[in-house]
């Protein structure tokens, strides 16, 4: 019998399995998964952050389901009495910033946060100097403050929808998509099935391509483009002398961040400027990036990262979408009309990912959105050259 194909099961496709099986249709969706360890999958490798730091509504609303979604992920993902543990870390976000013109925007952003139920506040020079007094701020003019933003275990996670959902009833199949068929005889063309790399075929009703990075690569079985490409994404975990306090996630002026770590913190940087592609390795040149400019901005912003010890590094990916860093979620308009997609998440995808899973469970059980109206964020805005971005705080 024909089902829902979903091509990945990290934090998007658990999601909508968990949330299919919520709606009672957990026998209408397969998820097909390489690797269910998901070592390379870029959720479990990311920050694990979940902010309402977004100036699009859009975004705020996800995130605030997102919120709600992990606060309670424990009760809700809660398998034969066995709820096991999940924090949610509430460090808080700061966006730092200096210039009238940034100092508008965090304003303008503010107003759209608030207008959406978040609690965010501008904090001015002193209030900064008062609240976070480790931070250096006699070049800061203002920052925007998340206090209800924190931080996940994000391979948690993962697993833990996917734990859910397969304990009511969805079907995992381990195995590779490697073709996809489609009848292109109808006006608008539908997609049939799938080949996977075991030589087992599957019929599909419709697919749903959730697969991150590889996006674009599953997209092209079918001839749709998309503007999407991985970007790697180094993150290095340090120690200082003596032990600070925590601290926000501080996103410094440079484009520099850090947060709190266990007992250290961490850093990384999206740099948009190299050529994309997948990088697993942390080899020299992304060391000596991190000594010539990420310690010397941190330095700078906390006197006492001056004497630091990198204890550890690792790569993730984001799915970067180039064209203007937001989520493509739908139908591939234009194209066969079952193919549905939900990618270039761009660094924000585990905050995201309970409410892209409501969200696609909905398009597919009733043909449209019941909850949180998506649909500025579908594939029109890529043929309509028509990009949404986001301002102020970007991950």
């Amino acid at each position: 019998m024909a089902k829902i194909i979903v091509i990945g099961g990290s934090i998007m496709g658990s999601s909508l399995a968990y949330h299919m099986a919520m709606a009672g249709a957990a026998d209408a969706v397969t998820i097909v998964e390489p690797d269910p360890t998901y070592e390379f999958a870029a959720a479990p490798r990311s920050a694990g952050g979940v902010r309402l730091m977004h100036s699009l509504p859009e975004n705020i609303e996800m995130s605030r389901y997102g919120q709600a979604v992990y606060r309670d992920f424990a009760n809700l993902m809660d398998v034969d009495g066995e709820p096991g543990v999940f924090p949610f870390r509430d460090y808080g976000y700061l966006h730092l910033v200096a210039g009238a013109e940034a100092v508008a925007t965090i304003e303008k952003n503010w107003r759209t946060q608030t207008a959406h139920g978040a609690p965010n506040e501008i904090l001015d020079r002193a209030a900064i100097a008062e609240r976070f007094p480790l931070l250096r701020h006699d070049d800061i003019d203002a920052g925007l403050y998340g206090p209800r933003d924190g931080f996940i275990d994000p391979y948690a996670a993962v697993t833990g929808f996917r734990r859910k959902a397969i304990s009511l009833g969805v079907e995992y199949v381990n195995d590779r998509v490697t073709g996809i068929e489609a009848d292109a005889s109808q006006v608008t063309g539908k997609v049939t099935g799938v080949t996977l790399a075991s030589g087992r075929r599957l019929d599909a009703e419709a697919i749903v391509n959730v697969a991150g990075a590889w996006a674009p690569d599953i997209c092209a079985m079918v001839g749709m483009s998309i503007p999407v490409e991985p970007l790697c994404r180094p993150t290095f975990y340090f120690e200082t002398e003596q032990p600070l306090d925590p601290l926000p996630l501080t996103k410094d002026p440079s484009g520099m961040a850090f947060r709190t770590e266990g007992r250290g913190f961490a850093s990384g940087i999206t740099r948009q400027d190299v050529p994309g592609g997948f990088n697993w390795e942390i080899g020299e040149a992304e060391h000596a990036y991190f000594e010539n400019d990420l310690w010397p901005a941190l330095a700078h912003r906390v006197a006492a990262f001056e004497r630091i010890k990198v204890k550890r590094s690792w790569s993730g990916h984001y799915a970067l979408n180039r064209f203007d860093g937001n989520t493509i979620i739908g139908p591939w308009v234009g194209g066969l009309e079952n193919f549905y997609v939900a990618v270039g998440f761009s660094g924000a995808g585990l905050q995201k990912g309970p409410a892209i899973g409501r969200a696609l469970s909905e398009l597919l059980l009733h043909g449209a959105y019941q909850t949180l109206d998506l649909s500025r964020l579908s594939y029109q805005r890529i043929i309509d050259n028509a990009p949404l971005f986001e301002e102020g705080f970007t991950a």
